[in-house]
């Protein structure tokens, strides 16, 4: 017997000591913990779990009201779930919130936010497993928790700002897509289907976003910038973009996409590394800017410049144009003629002065670009007036005496302004007057001249009793100037006849050059374009081409012989067109190589020739088109 006790005292000991050294585990652990035996009576309250419940040891353990730190009312932990084996139990406690752990048998884990803990409540991470005895039976279970609040909440944030940044650039009328490290579209906004047409739903999560702006594969920037492959991006974009000057690992380029939309689109577009915390890179990001109505702005802006810069080149009216800064932008031919100053000189310097001054001094242009009008009297006082035809319009008649070997010139100087209203520069205008000038000098000259005679004759009239007979003699002497003045108009006269007689030889002599230019290029088509169009007849043609060298070698025939020229002297009104199939029809083209050859329909050709008929007077005859055309 005593054996048998003393046996028993030692088999006991060692699970005394086992529970001994797990509530040292359990105390010293910063994990918060509790274990309840058999009867769900709680055996250990750690004091982490005091600190996050704020329950201490001594008021739960030996009870069974352990769940007064994560409810509000009684109900099962998942620990008393287990004890009692109510694995079935689980589903209904905690729904979608469990699992079975990976790690340890027997046991369960789940996460639940529990509101009456802490302040403001607290998400909890909880595992629970059973506790066995030597035999194997259930002697309880432990349950550990993790507060993940912080974790949580931080997980909440970063969805909302994955909300608020999808959002935002769903909403954004720049057109976006954004691709992962694997090429594959994760986002395609509503303005990119738009310019695109082609829907998110068809695009997001393949790599074919090619699709939207080339007609066959081939990378996009964003691709390129995944790949770290900036001499790529050289090759693909060669003179069409650089590195970003705002944005780190970024390019932006501009470039036409003749397969996207009607007609081709233009786009400015940017793409950029995405990195995540770590700076690693996970993707990139691709905007684009539809800038076609821009790109067609500054097409017409810049012929719009271009026909105003001929029709000042070529005018007859010296014109110079400044910018804001006072430097000189334009200086047509006419003003380089009256100047004797080329424009090369002067275009980019603000030395338009030169051409009418001694020295340093403003133009009328000059002080308009001031808008300082009150300096205008100081320098043209009595010479200038408003213009009565422009707006913000002046001008003035002034002698130069360093313009030419002095010149009398009437000159205009109007504002240049945007849109906007805003001043962009100015435009003066010159007209050389000094023959007029020079006229209305002596005529003035004349006048006064005359008063003084007549007041002269009345003092004698006065002093003098014979006056009478010298203002007869006066008389005849002026009518001997006015027959010598007839005289000099009737030489004045034949000097003009002499003058319509020269412009005559100089038209008969125009005439003739016309004439050598015609001979120079026909020599220079016989001599620098038949040799070279014989030798390609030589090389391996197909036929098309053989057929395009034979048109070829036609037009030029054409061009050198009187063919083209009679059919248009006689018939201005025919098109371009006509004129290209009347020619082929003079080759004896039938219709259909005609249309192969022009690349348009047999219909097209028909319509061409009954238009050539109607309009040589053929229409309705049985007079032959290719007899009457070779007969031309």
């Amino acid at each position: 017997m005593k054996g048998n006790a003393d046996g028993g005292a030692q088999a006991g000991k060692p699970i005394l000591t086992d529970g001994r050294i797990l509530r040292g585990i359990i105390d010293g652990s910063f994990i918060p913990a509790f274990v309840i035996d058999r009867d769900h009576r709680v055996l250990h309250w750690n004091r982490a779990l005091e600190r996050i419940s704020g329950i201490p040891a001594a008021s739960v353990v030996g009870t069974n009201e352990h769940w007064r730190a994560f409810y509000d009312k009684p109900r099962p932990c998942m620990a008393d779930l287990l004890v009692d084996g109510a694995l079935n139990e689980i589903p209904r406690w905690y729904a979608d919130k469990v699992r079975e752990s990976s790690l340890l048998p027997e046991a369960f884990e789940a996460v639940d936010f529990f509101p009456a803990l802490g302040e403001g409540g607290r998400w909890l991470r909880f595992t629970a497993t059973l506790i066995r005895d030597d035999r194997g039976g259930i002697a309880g279970a432990v349950e550990t928790l993790e507060d993940i609040t912080e974790q949580k909440l931080a997980e909440e944030a970063l969805r909302e700002s994955q909300q608020r940044l999808y959002q935002i650039l769903e909403g954004s009328p720049i057109p976006t897509f954004v691709i992962d490290r694997d090429h594959q579209v994760i986002f395609w906004n509503r303005a990119l289907e738009a310019l695109s047409r082609i829907r998110a739903d068809d695009i997001v999560g393949t790599d074919e976003h090619w699709r939207a702006f080339y007609a066959q594969k081939r990378p996009c920037m964003a691709d390129l910038i995944i790949d770290r492959k900036p001499h790529e991006i050289r090759r693909w974009y060669e003179g069409k973009g650089a590195p970003s000057k705002l944005l780190k690992e970024a390019f932006e380029a501009t470039d036409f996409f003749p397969d996207l939309g009607q007609g081709g689109r233009w786009l400015r577009f940017t793409a950029a590394a995405i990195r995540n915390s770590q700076g690693a890179l996970v993707g990139a990001v691709e905007t684009l800017e539809d800038i076609t109505e821009q790109r067609k702005a500054e097409t017409s802006l810049q012929e719009s410049e271009q026909r105003l810069h001929s029709i000042l080149q070529g005018s007859t009216i010296p014109t110079f144009v400044i910018g804001r800064d006072h430097r000189v932008l334009f200086w047509n031919r006419a003003l380089e003629e009256l100047s004797r100053i080329p424009a090369k000189e002067v275009v980019g310097t603000n030395q338009q002065w030169r051409a009418f001054y001694g020295g340093e001094r403003p133009c009328m242009a000059d002080l308009l670009v001031d808008g300082d009008i009150r300096e205008l009297a100081r320098w043209y006082r009595g010479k200038y007036s408003k213009s009565k035809l422009l707006k913000d319009a002046f001008e003035a008649v002034d002698f130069f005496p360093s313009l030419a070997d002095g010149t009398w010139v009437r000159f205009t100087a109007t504002v240049i302004r945007n849109a906007r209203g805003e001043v962009l520069g100015a435009l003066e205008t010159l007209e050389d007057i000094t023959e007029r000038k020079r006229s209305e000098i002596a005529l003035k000259k004349a006048h006064d001249e005359l008063e003084q005679r007549v007041e002269e004759r009345t003092v004698d009239l006065l002093q003098f009793s014979e006056s009478l007979k010298r203002e007869i003699v006066e008389r005849k002497e002026a009518e001997q100037k006015l027959r010598k003045r007839e005289r000099e108009l009737k030489r004045k006269t034949r000097s003009l006849q002499e003058v319509n007689t020269a412009m005559k030889v100089l038209l008969d002599q125009r005439e003739q050059d016309r004439r050598e230019v015609e001979e120079m290029i026909l020599n220079n088509v016989r001599e620098l374009l038949a040799p070279y169009l014989e030798r390609l007849k030589k090389t391996k043609l197909n036929e098309a081409q053989m057929a395009h060298v034979r048109v070829l070698e036609t037009n030029l025939d054409n061009i050198v012989s009187p063919f083209l020229k009679n059919l248009h002297s006689k018939h201005l009104n025919l098109t371009p067109k006509e004129t290209r199939v009347a020619s082929l029809i003079k080759e004896g083209r039938t219709t259909k190589e005609i249309a192969a050859l022009l690349g348009m329909s047999v219909a097209a050709v028909e319509f061409h020739r009954n238009n050539l008929r109607k309009k040589l007077g053929l229409r309705n005859k049985k007079a032959n088109l290719v007899s009457h055309l070779a007969s031309m």
